[in-house]
């Protein structure tokens, strides 16, 4: 089984620091684990790192895509397991760094993604029937999506019938229990006041480096539905509509940051297959030491 090595965590706790000195130290090369990142155009918002802060390390799906182009879940994991492969191949060790639980857990595990809709095709075809009618057909192709979907909901009910028909499940499959890669997960985190502050610390260095610039400019591009709601961005839109202040619009960018963040740590808690990292501001060199050593044993098979 393939080793990939995992840099996750929330928000401003700072990966991209720790994951680069690390990079450096294993000599390889990072695969972005963030979901926005993947954006081109989009970088003080998402907090990418610049060229210089790179440090020459070789950074993987970032910029890879227009704000207005679609991207799924189910596209990044086919792409991460693709360049897992070839990192591989080259004998190094794989790197994923960032902060999308999702998107991590759905390239580790066996995450069986649905087809793709054809919306219009589907509701053409069942037009004639009223809501019960389609359920009931619904209940016949897959009786506990069925029992899931209220009756009334047209668009639910229509693609069940659309995955039924196609031979997939409703759902995705969130199969934690098989997994692709032999993975070892950090979880860098800091305590709740401290991190809150750099969160808010960091918002205001974004705005001081062009964060409003950057985000106008986006604004006024055409954008798909996930690029609109990427935080950082879509708190400015109402402040270039009119509708708010560029304080309130700062202060709500920093609001759903951490709350972000506290999502972020909902997802990693109580995992018995991530080592928690409480990170030390005042020595990173011992963070960074500590992961190195622990990274290193992985590497060779020793126990942890």
């Amino acid at each position: 089984m393939k080793k990939v090595i995992i840099i996750t965590g929330p928000t401003a706790v700072g990966k991209t620091k720790l994951s680069i000195k690390l990079a450096h130290l294993l000599k390889t090369e990072i695969i972005s684990g963030d979901a926005y990142q993947i954006y081109r155009n989009m970088n003080i918002g998402t907090a990418k790192p610049t060229m210089a802060e790179r440090e020459g390390i070789i950074h993987h799906l970032m910029d890879i895509i227009d704000p207005s182009e679609s991207y799924s879940v189910a596209d990044y994991q086919t792409q991460v397991r693709s360049k897992i492969d070839d990192l591989t191949s080259r004998n190094l060790i794989p790197l994923i760094v960032g902060g999308s639980g999702l998107y991590i857990d759905s390239v580790i595990f066996d995450y069986q993604f649905n087809a793709p809709s054809r919306n219009q095709e589907i509701e053409s075809r069942f037009s004639g029937l009223d809501n019960e009618s389609l359920h009931q057909h619904l209940a016949s192709l897959d009786a506990e999506a069925a029992r899931n979907i209220h009756p009334n909901n047209r668009k639910r009910v229509l693609r069940a019938i659309e995955l039924a028909d196609s031979g997939y499940n409703y759902h995705h499959n969130k199969d934690r229990t098989k997994r692709l890669y032999q993975a070892l997960i950090f979880f860098l985190n800091d305590d709740r006041t401290t991190l809150y502050q750099q969160i808010n610390a960091r918002v205001d260095e974004m705005m001081k480096q062009g964060l409003l610039e950057e985000a106008e400019k986006i604004f006024h591009q055409p954008l798909s539905i996930q690029a609109a709601k990427t935080m950082g961005y879509q708190e400015l839109f109402p402040y270039f509509k009119g509708e708010i202040t560029l304080e309130e619009a700062v202060d709500q960018i920093k609001k759903n940051t951490r709350r972000y963040a506290k999502r972020q740590l909902t997802w990693f808690r109580n995992r018995d297959d991530v080592i928690q990292v409480m990170i030390n501001r005042e020595n990173f060199d011992e963070t960074i030491n500590f992961v190195y050593q622990k990274s290193l044993s992985f590497i060779k098979g020793e126990k942890l």
